[in-house]
């Protein structure tokens, strides 16, 4: 019994993570239904009337791993300084995975969306390990955050 929680510990935290603050998981407990999905919104509306606050927030989830301003380190993950609207693998000094150097993607509102909801499935094979943001609107606040403090035009 003890040993199920500590294993089972980190995988809910995994799960919570890619939750709002105070928010339960979707279709967690047994019997629930698998959640149900929108992909009927306009990103970049969503940006363009995104709350920068709670985007600030979001970046909570980001911090321990990228640094945004200009110079700023690399640390697990790229310094994100300059990154939208660029072509992906591009900050100098980061050893991107193969599966992100060969993507070929430039990360626009849609792209970086994509890869927010869930990086494992958008980069098969990237080294990303989080679980990604659920919600359009906390991905949308995210990227308009990210846009600001990294020298991006909304």
């Amino acid at each position: 019994m003890l040993k199920s929680r500590f294993l089972l510990a980190p995988l809910a935290c995994l799960a919570l993570a890619a939750c709002s603050p105070g928010e339960a998981p979707q279709g967690s407990g047994p019997g629930a239904a698998a959640p149900a999905v929108d992909d009927s919104y306009d990103i970049d509306a969503l940006v363009a009337a995104a709350d920068i606050n709670r985007g600030r927030t979001q970046f909570i989830l980001c911090q321990s791993c990228h640094s945004l301003n200009e110079g700023g380190p690399n640390k697990v993950g790229p310094n994100l300084w300059g990154v939208m609207d660029r072509e992906a693998a591009q900050a100098p000094g980061f050893n991107y995975s193969e599966a992100l150097k060969n993507a070929g993607i430039v990360w626009t509102n849609e792209a970086m969306d994509s890869f927010l909801k869930r990086p494992s499935e958008f980069v098969p094979g990237n080294s990303m390990v989080f679980v990604g943001v659920a919600r359009p609107a906390d991905r949308a606040a995210l990227i308009a955050w990210v846009r600001q403090e990294t020298g991006g035009t909304q």
